[in-house]
């Protein structure tokens, strides 16, 4: 049972005591006995995770630290934590429970450090409310900020808000209390407008003791004003000059020297407990590259808000550079403000930067990437993702919920952001650029090891530019390597409103010539798009009543709300005879259709369906279904093949 408390003390940063509270009244035999079980299976569990991420920490062991020897280290400035770090997030409760973890002598967890070589791979800074030294710095602290920052804080008791203090029941004066155990408690402090501290008593170590309150600082075992801390809280026990009797100034005395001497074996026995306490850590080497320290940091990062690696950049970034990447992102979205209908900006601006510094478009890039440099790109990368956006428009795709993934817009942003805007080179890179996007849509090239593979391509294309190599180098370009889906795939691709790439595809073909309303005629543009609707065109009541699929890619059109109401469970003949009695001719409604490339025969050839069994219904839905799906299916794969070649197909091309 303990071993699963530290497991899950390792991954959050909590004490076990949150999890395991009844066994501070174990006897100190079976405690010990717990305690080397959970040390080793976190030893464990931490091993298994370095081994299993980075192949690395097979032969490593979790390394001995006493309490007093971390305080040392981060007085002392040679424990630093990298700036990147969020400040102090635990509240008080969280540093009492790991303050009663320590003093029940339980399991704490384990801390990660990077050992610093000759040089810090990162900007540091000291822990909250430590001195700032000019001593070397020997190791940062990538896991267990908040332990020993809480722990630092309540044994200097620097804190300004809050002291900590250990409860001890024989100790407290008050008849009414009526606790037994031994517990750490809090006090919050506040100031008033002349300057007066308040709870004043919290300053008295008489009334500290007299309430069986002894500050957690008095358990540090470097605090060395022990006794001087007891005298002045037992004084007013002592005989005073009113007692004249020699007997009863004897009997006083020693009252005062009992309790005195109580209170300092029960503060010395938390004292040695403190003193020997045990926080175990790993170590990586000091060679350990820069992106491999900051993915350990990301993964065993569990707070209630972990830090991406967004966020670790940004610091650094600012750090390094003085430059702040959220305002240089508002600056570049205030004047292109189409760009966030299309992407996350933080992503796209990382990955984008990453491939121009020839880095994986992932958190791995991300770390390696040279901040300087990052802002001497900044115009180039800008102009990249404006161009990319272009190109995409140019594709009829017109937002981000429509596209079918992102994961190629960094890619082309960083290969055309210094190709020239016009002339026969701007139209050769275009077409291949057209090429890649089309085929990244279509093909399953994504669907794993993205940021990988986006490199891949990334350098490829690249060469393919250059003129180092032909395009049969690239992976995605390769049908041998990542073939085009197939007529039965196209069918079979889902309802494209979740995010599947194939299904998006489609609905981008879907919308490429204009996808005019069925009963407007209203074409699909920058404005309306977010009004439209995604429509089943075999109604989906009807196929429900039929027992066929109806979510499927090849039965979606976009058209507005209000004709996707008027429609209804209508048979598809129905509602085009009504479309034609209103349109001006059926040559209309049928123009009309060919733009969503839906195979207008095939709409008109169906139904209707007026049948007494469902199996009748069945019969002739699934039959006029499959028809309807294989037209469409005819001319979107015509569309795909057409488009993944570079090519800008028109309508008459299609159909």
């Amino acid at each position: 049972m303990r071993s699963a408390a530290s497991v899950l003390s390792l991954r959050t940063g909590a004490p076990a005591h949150n999890y395991l509270s009844t066994t501070r009244r174990c006897k100190p035999k079976i405690i010990g006995l717990h305690r080397r079980f959970a040390y080793a299976g976190t030893q464990i569990v931490f091993r298994w995770c370095l081994n299993r991420w980075y192949g690395m920490g097979t032969g490593s062991e979790a390394q001995n630290r006493k309490v007093q020897d971390w305080l040392a280290r981060v007085d002392s400035g040679q424990l630093r934590l990298p700036r990147f770090q969020r400040g102090v997030a635990w509240d008080s409760n969280r540093v009492v429970s790991l303050l009663d973890t320590i003093i029940d002598d339980l399991p704490l967890g384990i801390a990660l450090v990077l050992n610093v070589g000759d040089k810090e791979q990162f900007i540091s800074r000291s822990l909250e409310s430590a001195p700032e030294t000019s001593e070397q710095v020997t190791e940062h602290l990538l896991d267990g900020q908040q332990r020993l920052t809480a722990l630092y804080r309540a044994l200097r008791d620097n804190d300004p808000q809050i002291t900590y203090f250990v409860h001890f029941p024989v100790l407290d004066q008050n008849p009414g209390n009526d606790d037994h155990d031994v517990a750490v408690r809090k006090v919050a402090r506040w100031t008033n407008a002349s300057g007066t501290k308040f709870p004043m008593w919290v300053d008295s170590p008489s009334e500290c003791l007299s309430r069986g309150m002894v500050p957690v600082r008095l358990l540090d075992p470097t605090f060395d004003r022990l006794d001087d801390w007891l005298s002045e809280a037992t004084k007013v026990l002592e005989p005073g000059a009113d007692i004249v009797e020699l007997a009863e100034f004897k009997a006083a005395f020693m009252r005062a020297s009992e309790y005195r001497s109580r209170a300092k074996t029960l503060i010395s026995e938390k004292r040695e407990t403190l003193k020997h306490f045990n926080l175990p850590y790993l170590s990586l080497p000091a060679q350990t590259s820069k992106s491999t320290a900051l993915d350990v940091f990301v993964k065993m990062n569990t707070n209630a808000k972990p830090l991406k690696a967004h966020d670790i950049f940004v610091a650094e970034l600012e750090s390094i550079t003085g430059r702040r990447l959220k305002e240089m992102e508002d600056e570049l979205e205030r004047r292109h403000p189409y760009l966030k209908k299309y992407f996350n900006m933080e992503s796209a601006v990382l990955q984008t930067s990453a491939l121009l510094q020839n880095k994986i478009p992932g958190q791995r890039g991300f770390f390696e990437m040279n901040h300087e440099v990052f802002v001497e790109n900044w115009d180039v990368m800008s102009r990249g993702l404006v161009r990319s956006i272009q190109l995409v428009k140019s594709l009829r795709i017109l937002d981000g919920e429509r596209l079918p993934t992102a994961i190629p817009i960094p890619v082309v942003a960083a290969l055309i952001a210094n190709e020239p805007e016009n002339g026969d080179e701007r139209a050769a890179v275009d077409k291949l650029m057209r090429q890649y996007l089309w085929r990244s849509f279509f093909t399953s090239r994504y669907d794993s090891a993205a940021a990988t593979r986006a490199f891949v391509d990334y350098r490829a294309l690249k060469d393919v530019m250059d003129e180092v190599s032909s395009s049969s180098a690239v992976p995605i370009l390769d049908d041998e390597w990542y073939s085009l889906p197939s007529r039965k795939d196209l069918k079979s691709a889902g309802w494209p409103k979740a995010k599947r790439s194939l299904s998006r595809a489609i609905l981008a073909a879907s919308t490429y010539f204009g996808a005019r309303d069925f009963a407007d005629d209203t074409k699909l543009n920058d404005e309306n798009i977010s009004s439209r609707e995604y429509h089943h065109i075999f109604p989906d009541k009807l196929l429900k009543d039929a027992r066929i699929e109806s979510m499927l890619a090849l039965n979606c059109a976009l058209i507005t709300w209000k004709t996707n109401r008027t429609i209804g469970r209508s048979d598809p003949i129905k509602y085009l005879e009504e479309r034609a009695q209103r349109a001006p001719n059926e040559q209309d409604i049928e123009r009309r259709l060919r733009t969503h490339l839906v195979p207008y025969q095939a709409l008109k050839d169906a139904g209707p369906y007026e049948f007494g069994s469902s199996e009748e219904l069945f019969a002739a839905v699934r039959h006029d279904f499959d028809r309807f799906l294989e037209c469409r299916a005819v001319a979107i794969e015509n569309f795909m093949r057409a488009v993944c070649s570079g090519d800008e197909p028109s309508l008459s091309d299609i159909i």
